[in-house]
């Protein structure tokens, strides 16, 4: 009998042990990466973000991701220097963040499925305006990284972004940021 249960126990341990998965993550940005894009009447703009950090706790549904506005390039001198001194005033509001307050799907997330879609909501963060947004998101599990892939568009001047359109070139309104976050487990 006491075999048996000793069995029992062990079994039931674990299955639980593989189904735990790590509920506190840090951002890997040399795994990630953070796009921006805007269409004017001349060309389209691409940038990256070389600069950002962050922290999710699938359990609680909190994160947040901290972008250093003045690491956002497009990679040509004059358009980045107008970005950062009269769009974004990066001295003045050096950070562009995300925090998560919830988390749609965390269930699906946190039952250790390798795969499968959550909305994350939040508070997004852009110079002096913060608006609550949704974030819709698939999710992979590689080994005991989480990886977080997404879009979001919305309009730059809904966050006082000041409008850099010259007389030749029109900034159109529309921006969309894709994200290809890698989590790895935070240290305990």
């Amino acid at each position: 009998m006491i075999r048996v249960l000793s069995t029992l126990l062990c079994c039931v341990g674990l299955s639980l042990g593989q189904q735990a998965e790590a509920a506190k993550y840090t951002f890997d940005q040399s795994e990630s990466t953070l796009t921006f894009h805007n269409s004017a009447s001349l060309h389209e703009i691409d940038g990256v973000v070389k600069k950002f950090s962050g922290t999710f706790d699938s359990d609680a549904g909190t994160g947040e991701l901290k972008v250093q506005a003045a690491s956002l390039t497009t990679n040509l001198g004059p358009r980045d220097s107008k970005m950062h001194s009269f769009c974004l005033e990066s001295s003045n509001f050096p950070s562009i963040t995300f925090k998560v307050t919830g988390i749609e799907g965390g269930e699906v997330l946190n039952s250790g499925a390798k795969k499968g879609r959550v909305k994350l909501t939040g508070a997004l963060t852009i110079r002096d305006v913060t608006k609550n947004v949704t974030l819709s998101s698939t999710f992979t599990r590689v080994g005991d990284n989480l990886h977080l892939n997404g879009k979001y568009a919305f309009k730059w001047g809904d966050y006082n972004v000041a409008d850099p359109s010259i007389i030749i070139s029109t900034l159109y309104p529309d921006m969309s940021v894709a994200f290809k976050i890698a989590l790895k487990p935070a240290a305990q």
